[in-house]
């Protein structure tokens, strides 16, 4: 029995250390943005255009971020000069929220632990 509450604890400790490694690898959370990015061609208004035969001839890339509030979806323009920013932003948003359901599975597992008694 007292190695079974030595291997608890050390179990317990080894999962508290990789929680520990996770949020350290996480981005800023100044540095978020939740949304879709997204690229983007598309054909313009003037009918003589070529744009209108072929999708290789279509404008663009063009860039914006898709996001729901209060349900309805709404976009915002990304200008080229910020792509790589905005585009950044929206990873970390994705990190952080991946690594919240990370962290959140080990919690799951120091409560099992914990119960086990």
């Amino acid at each position: 029995m007292i190695q079974k509450g030595g291997y608890m604890r050390n179990r317990i400790q080894r999962l508290n250390e990789i929680k520990q490694k996770m949020a350290e690898k996480l981005p800023p959370l100044n540095e978020v943005l939740r949304g879709t990015f997204i690229e983007w061609h598309q054909v313009c208004a003037r009918r003589n255009c070529k744009c209108h035969k072929s999708k290789k001839y279509r404008h663009g890339p063009f860039y914006r971020v898709s996001y729901f509030k209060n349900g309805r979806a709404h976009h915002i323009y990304v200008p080229l000069k910020d792509k790589n920013r905005i585009e950044t932003w929206v990873d970390n948003y994705n990190k952080i929220w991946q690594g919240i359901e990370d962290i959140s599975e080990i919690n799951i597992k120091l409560i099992r632990i914990g119960t086990k008694k």
